[in-house]
């Protein structure tokens, strides 16, 4: 067994729609640090302080949002996990837990976020959504997951910013969270100087 093999097996398992409350709480907590996360948290140079900060908050939006969507497909009964090589479910994802051999799929794997968020529009809930907030969902998570890529993947010292990037996220994930949740998230995740930072979610 390669050391990468050895390493990836500590976190091999088949989830269950029991484990959606672990993937909401730890989406929460990213996207929370997100929110709160300030320039003096960050132990560097002052002159990086800002741009390190800002860093961190786009990787968390990311990582919590990729959570999330998955906290969402096992609340509903989806699988996350990936078939094994060399098999062929006979219909296409989302596949719901109930419905597929689960010594086919491989515990060492899970859909990447991208091919979830192409599930997503399948799924019970967004076929009974509004186009409006179907697009408005896809529309963040698709923000998200480049903001995860591009900042766990490159460094630079420069980044050029689009307040309406951060405000299509919270409208996203608000949206996300009335139809999947049915809870009310207010979010603000305060990039701007004098910006109010908000986090607060409500039962509906």
């Amino acid at each position: 067994m390669s050391l990468e093999a050895e390493i990836k097996s500590q976190y091999e398992k088949f989830f269950s729609k029991n484990d959606s409350g672990v993937f909401k709480l730890m989406a929460e907590y990213y996207l929370r640090k997100a929110v709160t996360l300030k320039t003096k948290d960050i132990e560097a140079d002052e002159t990086l302080k800002l741009l390190l900060r800002n860093i961190q908050k786009r990787l968390f939006i990311g990582i919590g949002s990729e959570l999330l969507l998955k906290a969402f497909f096992l609340r509903n009964g989806y699988c996350i996990n990936t078939p094994q090589l060399g098999y062929k479910h006979p219909s296409n994802p989302p596949y719901f837990l109930k419905d597929i051999p689960k010594d086919k799929f491989d515990i060492g794997n899970t859909f990447t976020f991208n091919q979830m968020i192409d599930q997503t529009p399948r799924t019970e809930v967004f076929i009974k959504s509004s186009r409006t907030e179907r697009n408005t969902i896809t529309k963040a998570l698709k923000i998200a997951k480049v903001f995860r890529n591009k900042e766990g993947h490159v460094a630079t010292l420069w980044h050029e910013y689009d307040s309406k990037n951060y405000s299509d996220i919270e409208s996203g994930l608000v949206t996300f969270y009335k139809l999947a949740f049915s809870q009310k998230l207010e979010i603000q995740f305060s990039f701007e100087k004098n910006e109010m930072r908000k986090f607060t979610i409500e039962s509906v």
